[in-house]
């Protein structure tokens, strides 16, 4: 029998979906996608104003149970909204429609803590996370279900936004967190340095990251933005992306390391091809640092969204959308 159409909301996903899964989910889509089983489609993107912006996602992963889907978001400094719309990719009906703000949060962090499992020393050195806006609670997540620092130092430049983030997360994890008075405290002796700000301007060079190991920059995801100076890619033995085709058309931090143009970036690797090949799936042996710079892709959400709609198809969960033929919606008219 065939499910029912679903409206699925932000609890809904909030209900079914943990980190530790969310980042199985992502580690088995982009091994797929690794193998030619899973593609993204380009973001399409548009800016106004002062701070506004639109989004838009597609992917699709073919096969049997093949699904695909897009997400679409708006942003400006008065609020936003975003949506996921899941397809069947054989037979093209939709499956659901699905309230992605926290789709979005997990995908973002999940796909942090994926990189972070398969790229970053396994130490119980300090860690460092730069930022403390909303999706900075999902970043210390993602970092505990991969790692166990003996401390995470927390940093924003607002005192009161950085304390109060700290006595929030304080206690949910087998770590230490600790408010850092600043930048430099935060990164004295971070193994693993997380940044996810709305920083204009880099804000961290390579002497900052003179103890780091694995770097996750995930913050500046529009051109205008960036979280990290040039020469920090002279510590680098490795930059990973999520998406090459993003990174290309978005990161800052990247096109001016690399260009902007078609030619190949060399040196430049994708998380897909690690995952997709088990021996390459490992952070390299003596590298000083690693650097992954996730953007955000179609893909990310995509394994998220099938995993979300699976579980409330078993609990049924959500508001079942009744399938309205061509000639019902015409009369309706």
């Amino acid at each position: 029998m065939t499910n029912p159409m679903r409206y699925l909301s932000e609890a809904d996903v909030v209900g079914v979906l943990d980190m530790p899964r969310a980042i199985d989910a992502l580690a088995d889509t982009l091994a797929l996608q690794g193998r030619g089983q899973a593609r993204n489609v380009p973001k399409a993107l548009a800016t106004w104003g002062e701070g506004s912006s639109m989004h838009a996602l597609g992917s699709v992963m073919t096969g049997e149970g093949g699904v695909c889907g897009f997400k679409t978001w708006v942003h400006t400094r008065q609020g936003g909204g975003s949506v996921f719309t899941l397809f069947d990719a054989t037979r093209g009906t939709l499956l659901a429609v699905i309230e992605a703000r926290a789709l979005g949060m997990l995908r973002t962090a999940a796909i942090t803590g994926l990189a972070t499992r398969t790229l970053a020393p396994d130490t119980s050195a300090p860690a460092a996370l730069i930022g403390t806006g909303p999706q900075a609670v999902t970043q210390l997540a993602a970092l505990a279900a991969v790692r166990t620092p003996e401390i995470v130092r927390v940093y924003s430049p607002t005192p009161d936004k950085r304390a109060a983030f700290v006595r929030a997360a304080q206690g949910r994890y087998g770590f230490a967190i600790e408010a850092a008075d600043s930048l430099a405290q935060a990164l004295d002796g971070a193994a693993i340095v997380t940044l996810i700000t709305r920083a204009e301007q880099p804000f961290v060079d390579g002497a900052a990251l003179r103890d780091c190991r694995h770097l996750n920059a995930v913050g500046a995801i529009l051109p205008a933005k960036a979280e990290f100076a040039q020469d920090v890619f002279e510590r680098a033995d490795l930059v990973v992306v999520d998406d090459l085709e993003n990174a290309r058309r978005g990161s800052r931090e990247l096109r001016e390391r690399y260009g902007s143009g078609a030619e190949p970036w060399q040196g430049v690797a994708v998380l897909s091809d690690l995952l997709a090949d088990p021996a390459s799936a490992k952070r390299p042996d003596g590298a000083r640092m690693t650097l992954f710079k996730g953007m955000g892709m179609g893909l990310s959400d995509l394994a998220l969204a099938r995993v979300v709609y699976e579980a409330a198809c078993e609990r049924d969960l959500g508001q079942r959308l009744a399938p309205q033929t061509r000639e019902n919606l015409l009369l309706a008219r």
